[in-house]
């Protein structure tokens, strides 16, 4: 279910367009508000896929509203909805990234024209969303680890693989993650950085999923310390020395946790070993080496604590079920053919 907001100082104008809303299949109107300033701290409290604001309000005009919100919350589709046919107007909201400006009075056929589209247009990416959540309902790591890269490729082919389509499908379903486990900003802010990494242009699927996977592996922590809290201190643990020689000797020692319980616990919350979680973690940051440097292996070995590069490789065969030249070959062609299509 798609949700809308309506922003406008006159009553009779929310209220109908309210009714056009509901006509519409999938589509909910969550808030009706009357100010700018309300839009914007409804669009920063609660998730919001489609807001139509007017212009003209009192105290902060839909303009000003709508550049707030596309800066704390620019997973929402803007809209402007005036009485005021000025190109000025129109111009500046274009410059602000609203998705259409709409005259006033707004027929139902034309609104329900705009939704359908937004609808067949969004699919994929409620999709995506739709996907993440039911794998963590699952609360199944492996399937999670394995389903990342085949997520990946299909949203690579709904948009051509273009990378700025495929960025705004993934923008989307962190925002719908953030929203559900009400993240906190600086959190969000952290996951949006992959966005400005150059390492994106060349090689956007292995960023994507190296991303995503991140994503999923904190929201997995969450549940899991949510329901057995004292699991936070194992996931402190791994997560400050994942890149070092970590076994699960030493993690019951530090946190002052039974084997027995511990294991269990991973195997009711995530379905996999306490090992296996920590080999899944440490293999998704040597392929990212593999993806970004020319490391060998033996040395990615050692930055990971394996102490043997044989050990490591046979541990990346098992869980990837190729080699690590098999792997970083096909990472050097995705990214050629990522530097052609961008030339």
């Amino acid at each position: 279910m798609y949700r809308v907001l309506i922003a406008d100082d006159e009553q009779l104008t929310r209220e109908a367009m309210e009714v056009m809303v509901s006509r519409t299949e999938g589509f909910q109107v969550v808030r009706s508000v009357c100010s700018g300033d309300r839009a914007v701290e409804t669009c920063r409290s609660a998730r919001i896929d489609l807001a139509f604001l007017d212009i003209m309000m009192p105290g902060m005009s839909g303009l000003e509203a709508c550049e707030k919100i596309s800066q704390s919350s620019p997973e929402t589709t803007l809209y402007i909805v005036s009485a005021f046919k000025t190109f000025e107007f129109a111009r500046e909201a274009l410059k602000l990234k609203v998705k259409e400006y709409l005259t006033k009075p707004v027929s139902c056929q034309t609104m329900g024209k705009l939704l359908q589209s937004y609808s067949k247009n969004n699919r994929f990416n409620t999709r995506v969303l739709e996907e993440l959540y039911a794998m963590l309902k699952e609360k199944d790591y492996r399937k999670m680890y394995y389903k990342i890269p085949k997520i990946i490729e299909e949203s690579g082919a709904s948009c051509g693989g273009q990378p700025k389509d495929m960025k705004d499908i993934f923008l989307r379903a962190l925002q719908g993650l953030a929203a559900g486990f009400n993240w906190s900003d600086e959190k969000k802010q952290k996951f949006e950085t992959i966005f400005l990494n150059p390492e994106f242009t060349f090689s956007p699927k292995r960023s994507l999923q190296f991303w995503l996977f991140e994503i999923m592996d904190d929201a997995f922590q969450q549940i899991c310390t949510e329901k057995y809290p004292v699991t936070a201190s194992v996931f402190q643990y791994i997560n400050q020395n994942v890149e070092h020689e970590i076994g699960l000797n030493e993690i019951v020692a530090h946190c002052n946790i039974s084997q027995g319980y511990l294991s269990r616990i991973f195997m009711q919350q995530m379905n996999v070993s306490v090992l296996e979680y920590i080999h899944m973690r440490k293999l998704m940051i040597a392929k990212k080496y593999f993806s970004f440097t020319g490391l060998s292996v033996a040395e990615v070995a050692y930055r990971l604590g394996y102490n043997e590069s044989s050990y490591f490789s046979k541990v990346f065969k098992k869980y990837e079920s190729v080699t690590v030249f098999q792997y970083r070959k096909a990472s050097e062609n995705e990214s050629e053919t990522a530097r052609c299509e961008e030339g």
